[in-house]
């Protein structure tokens, strides 16, 4: 009987030990494969983002078409980029290693330049922005003029538009009742004085400032990227600036430029500013402009956000429609998009 239990005994030890044996060996290999799986995934996700970073350095400079970039990190990782092409077939190959796992990654992209829309008036108020104005948010020693003038802020003579333009009757009522209130004498244009008109506004602005928003030249996201001095285009290179957040520039600083200006958030302006081309506030925008100097704005202003709070407490403030900056936007702005065909890996 002892003999016979002793075997019993022995026998499952012996079956324990190969079941411990195969687990054990189990969990080795699914280690080796989740850690084989993750080196894989992380590989990708470096070869990945390697075409979304150098895509969106081609939109800014042209001069790195039918280049290669190697070595560069990321994640731990690095990987090589080679773009070719015109800008109708763009191809970007990205190989990336990780751990000694490599992945490649080809994508083929189209390129085209951001559409131009010019403003319909020397200053357009939406619909909800009108609801939004406070009784006195425009005031002060300002002049805006829908007659056209020339890049250099001359009148031209030739053809005019609303000083102020907005969607339809309604709107146009609140900002005659503003402008009587604060006792605006210089809006101009279209119509006779007050120039305030209704215009077929058939752009989603908010949809097309969101546009360049996601495709900028310049980005103001902090207020360390004002300087004393700034500049965000010039008319032989307008720009596409997009300023998000809550930036001032204060009465020592001055900002200028040409292109498309897009704000979300809060620009206060106490220094001076001379902008041609487009400026177009949206969504939760407020254009502050409390002038201690002069300001300008050359071509249109576009608010489809919250609010304008316009306050000239000495100085000037003008917003002149031009045709001729407009125009020059429009032939000039190089900002680029990229639409994606295809993405191998």
């Amino acid at each position: 009987m002892g003999k016979s239990i002793l075997i019993i005994v022995l026998g499952m030890s012996v079956i324990v030990g190969f079941i411990m044996l195969k687990l054990n060996a189990n969990s080795k290999e699914n280690l080796s494969t989740t850690v084989n799986m993750f080196e894989q995934t992380q590989a990708r996700i470096i070869a990945n983002s390697g075409v979304e970073i150098y895509l969106e350095k081609l939109k800014h400079d042209r001069s790195m078409m039918n280049s290669s970039f190697p070595n560069n990190n990321l994640f731990g990782g690095s990987y090589n980029i080679n773009i070719s092409g015109p800008d109708s077939m763009v191809k970007v190959i990205s190989a990336a290693t990780f751990m000694g796992v490599q992945h490649t990654t080809i994508v083929e992209a189209a390129a085209d330049k951001v559409p131009f829309h010019p403003g319909p008036g020397a200053m357009y108020l939406s619909a909800g922005t009108v609801a939004g104005l406070k009784k006195n948010a425009i005031g002060g020693s300002m002049e805006i003029n829908g007659n056209n003038h020339d890049i250099n802020g001359n009148l031209t003579g030739g053809g005019s538009v609303p000083g102020i333009a907005v969607d339809g009757a309604t709107q146009k009522t609140s900002i005659l009742n503003m402008i009587a209130k604060n006792a605006i004498d210089q809006v101009l244009g279209a119509g006779g004085t007050p120039s305030v008109g209704v215009v077929s506004n058939t752009i989603d602005w908010a949809e097309y400032a969101q546009l360049l928003a996601d495709n900028p030249d310049i980005l103001i996201d902090t207020q360390t990227k004002i300087k004393t001095t700034n500049v965000w285009g010039t008319t032989s290179n307008p720009k596409v600036t997009f300023v998000n957040g809550d930036i001032q520039i204060n009465n020592s600083q001055a900002a200028s430029g040409c292109g498309i200006l897009v704000v979300n958030g809060n620009l206060t302006i106490n220094g001076g500013f001379d902008y041609k081309g487009m400026v177009i506030a949206f969504k939760d925008a407020s254009i502050d402009i409390k002038l201690n100097g002069n300001g300008s704005i050359i071509g249109s202003l576009v608010v489809a956000g919250n609010q304008i709070n316009v306050e000239v407490a000495s100085g000037n403030f003008e917003t002149l429609y031009s045709t001729e900056a407009l125009n020059l936007i429009q032939s000039l702005l190089a900002t680029k998009r990229f639409t994606i065909l295809s993405w191998w890996e």
